[in-house]
């Protein structure tokens, strides 16, 4: 009587672990913080891998009225429409008055759905965890959502912090004031 085909799997599994030889030891490779360099409002950050779901062309937008005036408007966009905020008025309070800025992070959690204007796009980025610094002084405009940073060529990028960003009760609610504020004044 033969063996059969599983008999036969487990016979050679037995052979080669008899004249096989041990596996190397891994040496052991230190955690990696792996990321985007990017700029909103000129001010150059860092944002983790997953945290948002990508960079895009910043699209062509519909104006919203009656809202704040970090809304841009919104876009259609893989077939939904997406809100595209402005970083400069939305972190400076202030718009800027250069060429239009041409890219966009669109940022997707759960119960928002958005884009932010960048300023400047760089490139992906890889740092060991051990060199986050955490008391390194940041933009006051973006102190409140950051996550200690890294030094990169002399210079410090903070960590944006996608999730208190989006926990931002001034984020959620991009109406510029109450509907019986809104019609009072234009009756007036």
């Amino acid at each position: 009587m033969g063996i059969s085909s599983i008999q036969s799997l487990e016979l050679l599994e037995r052979l080669y672990a008899y004249d096989g030889l041990a596996s190397p030891d891994l040496e052991e490779r230190a955690a990696t913080w792996v990321g985007t360099s990017l700029g909103i409002a000129g001010v150059p950050l860092l944002i983790g891998a997953g945290e948002l779901e990508e960079i895009i062309e910043t699209p062509l937008v519909t104006k919203i009225p009656g809202t704040k005036d970090w809304v841009i408007g919104v876009a259609a966009y893989k077939g939904s429409l997406l809100p595209v905020f402005s970083g400069d008025v939305l972190f400076r309070g202030r718009p800027y008055t250069g060429r239009m800025r041409d890219y966009c992070m669109v940022i997707s959690r759960p119960g928002q759905y958005f884009a932010v204007t960048l300023s400047h796009v760089q490139r992906d980025l890889r740092f060991p965890v051990e060199d986050q610094v955490t008391d390194q002084p940041v933009d006051p405009d973006f102190a409140e959502y950051t996550l200690g940073g890294f030094m990169y060529k002399g210079d410090f990028l903070a960590v944006l912090d996608v999730d208190k960003l989006v926990l931002d009760d001034e984020l959620s609610n991009a109406s510029a004031g109450n509907a019986s504020a809104i019609r009072r004044k234009s009756n007036e």
